[in-house]
């Protein structure tokens, strides 16, 4: 697979085979890629937890408990209503909601819900924990993006399938005990990967892309 193909046919896989794990070496590859990411100084403020297997099942049976709990979300970075977004993404988000809506009314969807995978963690194969220290200024935030995205074209490349979500880091209290993820570092962004569930609808849906000319400024 070369670089325009990984790009174009990454996506957000909401549902991963449950018996179809990540081989230790594949998931070592696809960090090595992603160190190749850019950062400010060549600073690489990032770290990366990775759980599979026995490790995996604790976080998600607790991921479970804490929702079903009602335990409040705390994640390390604060969220803010779509109110609170600039204008142009404000638009975009509403376009998101509206399509997923839409698509969420396929008859071929009602025994399975977004929450439902959310929920279950999309029963990703591994879930890997990005996290930069406390200490960091936004250009550490802005390399760790790129970061993120290094990790997930790579996987593509390597044939597994993936999704960034805030749902992974709902609770990074429970993370941080069950990763032993130092307090120094804030729990960023989870990624989980796995190999997409080709059989479900639910991996169907694609997300709307505003058009080049919307957002591409060329002075000559």
């Amino acid at each position: 697979m070369n670089v325009e193909e990984a790009i174009t046919s990454r996506y957000s896989a909401r549902l991963f085979k449950k018996d179809q794990p990540i081989a230790e070496a594949d998931l070592k590859k696809i960090v090595k890629l992603a160190q190749s990411a850019p950062s400010w100084v060549d600073s690489q403020p990032w770290k990366v937890y990775i759980a599979t297997g026995n490790t995996l099942n604790k976080v998600k049976r607790q991921h479970v408990m804490n929702v079903k709990s009602g335990v409040e979300s705390t994640p390390d970075w604060e969220t803010t209503h779509r109110d609170q977004w600039a204008a142009f993404p404000r638009e975009n988000m509403r376009v998101h909601n509206e399509d997923t809506a839409k698509f969420w009314e396929d008859p071929r969807l009602a025994d399975i819900t977004r929450l439902e995978l959310e929920t279950n963690l999309f029963d990703a194969a591994a879930i890997c924990y990005l996290t930069i220290p406390k200490d960091s200024n936004m250009w550490s935030a802005y390399d760790l993006g790129g970061f993120g995205q290094t990790l997930m074209l790579a996987a593509k490349g390597m044939g597994i399938d993936s999704i960034p979500a805030y749902e992974i880091v709902r609770f990074p209290n429970s993370v941080r005990e069950i990763m032993e993820i130092p307090e120094q570092e804030w729990v960023a962004m989870g990624i989980a990967l796995g190999y997409t569930d080709a059989v479900t609808k639910a991996n169907d849906y694609r997300a709307h892309r505003v058009p080049e000319d919307e957002i591409l400024t060329i002075k000559d």
